[in-house]
C-alpha cells in the first residue's frame, strides 16, 4: 500500500506542526506533500523533509478557496498516478485509526472503496470550561469533546480520481463510504493560536474586499461568500451552541453509529455528493473520546 498525505498551508505553524509530526508516524517525510502558499520560510523549516511546493500568493481574490481546491484535486489526482490512496486534509483536519487489525495504512489496504473515495467519520473538537490547561497534554486528552459533523465527513482518502468541491467536503460526480473506523478530528477551534489565525482571516477579507472593489471587472459575489471568514465568532457561536443541544452518544464500544447517522445524510443533488450538515444538526449528537485514544493526537 502506497500512501501520501497532502495539505496546504498558509501561517498555520502549531497546525503544520502537528500535522507533519501526526502523519509522519505512518510514512516517510517524503511522502508527506505540503503546499506553502506563499513560500513562508518557517513553512518549510517545519516541513523539512516533506515534498515541499511553492505556490505564490501575490494577490487575494475573492474566490481563492475554489482555486485552493481546484489545486490540491489536481495534485490528488496526479499523486494518485504514483500511490494507492492519497489522503488530501486542510491542515487542521488529522486522521485516526480505530480498528484493533494493524494500523491505518493496513486498514487501507483492506477497506473496500465502494466509489472514487473513503471518509471517516466528522469530529469537530469542541473547547469546554472542563478541558485541562495544560498545554503539554495530548489534544485529545485536554479537549476530548466533539461533535459528530457532516460537514468534517469528507471523502479524504482518494483511491481513483476525484473532483472535489470547495472545502473538499464533498465529490462531483463521484461517491464514497463513509468507514466507521476512521475518524477525522477538526482542530480548528481548540488551537492556542485561534484569535490570531482569525485575526488573519479577517485581514484577508478586508484586502480580498478592496481590491475586488478596485478592479477594472470587480466580481459580483454573494454576500454570503466570505461569510466564514470575515465572522468566524458568529460560525463558531453557531457550532457551540448546536453542541449545546446535542445529544451524548456513547461510543466507547466504536462509531458504527455515529458512521450510520451520517450515512443517512448523504444527498447527491446535480452532480454533487455531500453529507448534508441540516440533516445532522435537525438532531446534533456529541461525543467523549475514549480515553484509549487519548495520545492518538
Amino acid at each position: 500500500m502506497r500512501l501520501a498525505f497532502l495539505t496546504m498551508v498558509w501561517r498555520d505553524y502549531w497546525l503544520l506542526d502537528k500535522w507533519v509530526s501526526h502523519n509522519e508516524k505512518l510514512v516517510p517525510r517524503r511522502q508527506l506533500y505540503v503546499v506553502n502558499h506563499g513560500g513562508d520560510p518557517e513553512v518549510d523549516r517545519i516541513a523539512e523533509g516533506c515534498n515541499l511546493i511553492h505556490v505564490p500568493r501575490d494577490e487575494i481574490t475573492p474566490d481563492l478557496t475554489r482555486r485552493r481546491w481546484d489545486l490540491v484535486g489536481g495534485i490528488t489526482n496526479g499523486l494518485l498516478a504514483f500511490h494507492d490512496r492519497v489522503i488530501c486534509t486542510d491542515v487542521d483536519e488529522l486522521l485516526v485509526y480505530t480498528g484493533s487489525q494493524g494500523s491505518l495504512l493496513d486498514h487501507l489496504g483492506r477497506a473496500p472503496m465502494e466509489g472514487q473515495a473513503l471518509s471517516p467519520v466528522g469530529l469537530n473538537l469542541i473547547p469546554t470550561p472542563e478541558d485541562a490547561e495544560d498545554e503539554t497534554l495530548p489534544v485529545l486528552q485536554r479537549h476530548p469533546n466533539a461533535l459528530v459533523s457532516a460537514k468534517y465527513t469528507k471523502p479524504c482518502i482518494a483511491g481513483e480520481r476525484v473532483v472535489y468541491t470547495v472545502g473538499g467536503h464533498g465529490l462531483v460526480r463521484g461517491r464514497f463510504r463513509i468507514d466507521p473506523e476512521i475518524l477525522l478530528f477538526h482542530l480548528h477551534y481548540v488551537t492556542p493560536d485561534y484569535a490570531e489565525r482569525m485575526a488573519a482571516r479577517q485581514d484577508i477579507v478586508s484586502a480580498s474586499k478592496a481590491q475586488n472593489e478596485n478592479a477594472e471587472a470587480p466580481l459580483n459575489m454573494p454576500k454570503r461568500h466570505w461569510i466564514n471568514w470575515a465572522k468566524p465568532d458568529m460560525i463558531r457561536d453557531k457550532e457551540f451552541g448546536i453542541f449545546a443541544r446535542a445529544r451524548a452518544l456513547d461510543v466507547a464500544q466504536g462509531f458504527d453509529q455515529c458512521a450510520e447517522i451520517l450515512r443517512g445524510a448523504v444527498v447527491s443533488e446535480g452532480k454533487k455528493t455531500v453529507v448534508e450538515p441540516a440533516i445532522v444538526t435537525k438532531d446534533p449528537v456529541r461525543i467523549v473520546v475514549p480515553k484509549a485514544l487519548y495520545s492518538a493526537i
